[in-house]
């Protein structure tokens, strides 16, 4: 890979590996990234796209990038930049074309609405908020199937029984949002 990427994107990694980016946390902009390390703003779009292709990151249209929530795991240590023995790692990808579907239009929804209720809360729209968060409770009372066949396909692969799964993570932190609450 490029100068580039040795510079930004391994420093990305390593503050990833180190705690020092934890899941949820936005990166910096491109712009702001290429003005950091001194290269072209397009180099800088292509490394985040790298850490995207990785599953390091994601991005939301109009939000920014930020840290994926199994991102420690990924790269082989927990949250707190400790190692991960490599027996405990979830793979990036399972062996199951049509779960990782379910998955990815699962998630797909998921951060559509929660750009919405982002979007409300920005605007200090309560109503549009509370409207959004309901279409939220909907959409994950609608695939706890999905929840199940995850916790499964781990089953599977010999991990415990308590790991979570990316769906109800996510879900737990969104209903603490709840602007009726």
């Amino acid at each position: 890979m490029d100068e580039y990427w040795r510079v930004s994107g391994d420093h990305i990694v390593d503050q990833i590996r180190t705690g020092k980016l934890a899941p949820g946390d936005v990166l910096p902009t491109a712009r702001r990234m290429a003005d950091t390390y001194g290269v072209a703003s397009m180099t800088a779009q292509r490394a985040l796209r790298e850490l995207q292709h990785r599953g390091l990151t994601y991005a939301v249209v109009g939000k920014g990038t930020f840290v994926h929530p199994q991102a420690p795991e990924r790269i082989g240590t927990d949250a707190d930049g400790r190692p991960i023995a490599a027996t405990t790692q979830t793979p990036v990808i399972s062996d199951d074309p049509a779960l990782n579907r379910r998955l990815a239009l699962y998630l797909l929804e998921r951060d559509r609405i929660s750009g919405k209720i982002v979007d409300a809360f920005m605007n200090k729209d309560t109503a549009a908020a509370w409207q959004a968060t309901e279409e939220l409770a909907t959409l994950q009372q609608a695939h706890t199937d999905l929840a199940d066949d995850l916790a499964a396909y781990e089953a599977n692969l010999g991990r415990a029984a308590g790991t979570t799964s990316n769906a109800p993570a996510a879900d737990r932190s969104t209903k603490r949002r709840n602007p009726k609450a």
